[in-house]
């Protein structure tokens, strides 16, 4: 329930004035049913005049009624509707004057209708406004939140599970907020409204009615856990699904590469089909609930209807007040039922909202220190003092000790074994984690005391596989740089060897770029993340193996790119290749996280065992494929040969 308290004061609170006005909306509406029965009670007793069969006047009596209806008529105009009884038996009235109540019953239950279906035209406006506004703040304070959270979060979430948190979680808490909130004040209004009515009607009636209201406590209380229970579990195992959905999605050509539709279709099955299970359990448990009511309920009608018929026909109350009664003990026990659906309502509201808070309660590790510096300029110094790294306290350390100085300007390949620790160096650097131990030094400054968004201003990267969003190819140049003119947009993509490429597309840089570039070859989507690497003119680049995935012709052409890019610009290249390594001006050798080199291509072949049996090994490769290279053109030749042979000796034949 503290959950519900916040809830409560954060995001309903700041409405209060609104859903005040709601709620006095959902009083007055809840006495329509009311009305309505009271129209029908009128309508009974002063137009139709039932009696019942007990109701039988003298011969003698039958004889003054016949002679009072051959009386002159009265005026309509002088006639008052009234209710007027003589000795226990209702005066019946004229047919003018059931006519002159017909009319007047009419017109109040045009007024009634046509006034009700006003305000409940802003009530519901009311109620949709309150709903989506709450609605729209949780979002976005959910948005905003995930867009602080550390890395660490990411790495224990899958996409899908957040997805589900943001859109269809919270798109959940709009029809509830209505239900729990607003719904249940009207149907306590209706209650409060049906009690007095019942009360004022016949008192002994009233209270045999009550005496249903232990059974719905008790119904309640034994499909209360039941239900919030299932309703959690089928919240986790929707948000697993949606997981795996956009997990398969993104790896659908490794799923049709290795021909496995057919069991990626069966585990999808069965997971639809726990969550089928679910959503079908929790539907019988909520109309289970309800259904449980309503039979209280029709059997506190039915009982009520036996003892109201023996009082009519005893005489202590007309046929009209009876369906008075009945209709008015309807419109009670109906909102009894959907409170208790209500109450079903808000535990799934609770599980709900728990799992927001869980979002929203996630501790923001890195974060901007009060006294966090705003660097204009930065040079390019980076200095790795002591610097350890592990994801959890408990976890092994992924980096070790790490102590090095890269001067403005210089370029450094950061080389190693899978594992090794080379991407999260520069996650470090980017402050996407926090160094368990040891300080990272930007220039003069601890990068922990500088503004996150003004250290990353400064910095770009060009991840292996290149983002990008949907939109135009200008929309993806500019992502990284707000405000950036069509021009610098152009000088960006000219940098990056991309412009001559544009111009040959119909739209040139509003030609569409499909989601995650799929209309565009690996080369294209390439020089396009450069584009946006150099649009915001970074002070230190990092290129994350950016060439690994390219055949040599392309990457040949990419390095040329990266020479023209890297220059002037303090540079992090992670590489597994020793040829792209050679280039730089440093060379850090990262093994099981620990630093093993630092230094020149010729001085780690030396002194760096870790180094040089990489670059073993890709020499091995080397040659391997120059021998099979090699090996090739020599069976070609061969088969050249022997089909000459072949040849001379099929034309001797024919002479």
């Amino acid at each position: 329930m503290e959950n519900l308290k916040r809830f409560i004061i954060l995001y309903i609170k700041p409405y209060w004035g609104r859903l005040l006005m709601v709620m006095v909306m959902a009083t007055i509406t809840s006495s329509y049913t009311f009305l309505l029965g009271f129209i029908s009670k009128i309508t009974v007793d002063e137009v139709l005049q039932l009696k019942p069969a007990g109701e039988v006047v003298s011969e003698a009596h039958m004889q003054s009624l016949i002679q009072e209806e051959r009386r002159p008529k009265r005026d309509p105009q002088a006639t008052i509707p009234g209710l007027g009884k003589e000795g226990g038996i209702m005066l019946p009235k004229t047919r003018t004057e059931k006519l002159e109540w017909l009319g007047w019953i009419f017109i109040l239950y045009l007024v009634v209708r046509s006034f009700f279906a006003t305000l409940n035209w802003f009530y519901t406006y009311s109620i949709a406004y309150v709903g989506q506004r709450i609605v729209f703040r949780i979002r976005l304070a959910l948005h905003e939140k995930v867009q602080q959270l550390q890395m660490t979060f990411f790495d224990r979430q899958q996409t899908g599970r957040i997805m589900a948190r943001i859109v269809d979680d919270v798109g959940l808490l709009q029809s509830e907020i209505t239900t729990t909130f607003v719904e249940t004040l009207r149907h306590v209004a209706r209650i409060l409204m049906g009690t007095a009515i019942l009360f004022t009607i016949d008192v002994k009636l009233a209270l045999m009615a009550f005496v249903a209201l232990p059974a719905y406590v008790v119904t309640y209380k034994v499909f209360q856990r039941p239900i919030a229970n299932v309703f959690m579990r089928f919240r986790e195992d929707y948000a697993e699904v949606s997981a795996l959905l956009e997990e398969r999605s993104k790896g659908i050509r490794l799923i049709l590469s290795y021909a496995r539709e057919r069991r990626e279709f069966r585990d999808f099955f069965k997971r639809l089909i726990g969550l089928y299970r679910l959503g079908v359990k929790q539907s019988v448990l909520s109309s289970g609930l309800g259904s449980v009511c309503s039979v209280v309920g029709g059997v506190a009608m039915g009982l009520i209807f036996y003892f109201g018929a023996l009082q009519v026909r005893g005489g202590m109350m007309t046929v009209g007040e009876l369906v008075y009664f009945s209709m008015s003990m309807g419109n009670l026990f109906s909102p009894l039922v959907a409170l208790a659906n209500v109450n079903a309502t808000l535990q799934q509201m609770l599980v709900v909202i728990s799992r927001v808070f869980e979002v929203l309660d996630e501790e923001v590790i890195i974060r901007d220190r009060e006294d966090a510096k705003t660097l204009d300029k930065v040079r390019g110094r980076v200095s790795f003092r002591n610097v350890s790294f592990r994801y959890t306290e408990a976890g092994d350390y992924v980096l070790r000790d790490l102590n090095f100085v890269v001067r403005p300007g210089t370029t450094v390949a950061v080389v190693g074994p899978s594992g090794s620790g080379k991407s999260t160096l520069v996650s470090l650097l980017m402050r996407l984690y926090e160094p368990t131990e040891g300080k990272i030094i930007l220039d003069d400054y601890d990068i922990q005391d500088v503004k996150i968004s003004s250290l990353r201003q400064h910095l770009s990267m060009v991840p292996q596989e290149p983002v990008l969003f949907s939109g135009t190819i200008a929309d993806n140049i500019l992502y990284g740089q707000a405000g950036t003119s069509p021009e610098q947009v152009m000088a960006a993509a000219k940098a990056a060897e991309l412009h001559d490429f544009i111009m040959t597309l119909p739209e040139k840089y509003e030609a569409p770029v499909e989601e995650r570039g799929t209309n565009l070859s690996g080369g294209q989507k390439q020089r396009l993340a450069f584009a946006m690497a150099v649009v915001t003119d970074p002070s230190i680049l990092i290129l994350d193996d950016t060439t690994s995935a390219l055949d040599a012709k392309t990457e040949a052409k990419i390095q040329e790119t990266l020479d023209h890019l890297m220059e002037g610009r303090t540079t992090f290249v992670i590489t597994h290749r020793i040829s792209t390594a050679m280039r730089a001006d440093r060379i850090l050798v990262l093994d099981n996280g620990r630093m093993a080199g630092w230094g020149f291509h010729d001085d780690l072949l030396e002194e760096c065992e870790v180094y040089r049996l990489l670059y073993e090994q890709q020499q091995k490769q080397k040659d391997d494929v120059a021998d099979e290279f090699i090996e090739g053109i020599m069976t070609a030749v061969e088969e050249v040969e022997k089909g000459k042979k072949e040849l001379q000796q099929a034309t001797e034949k024919d002479r």
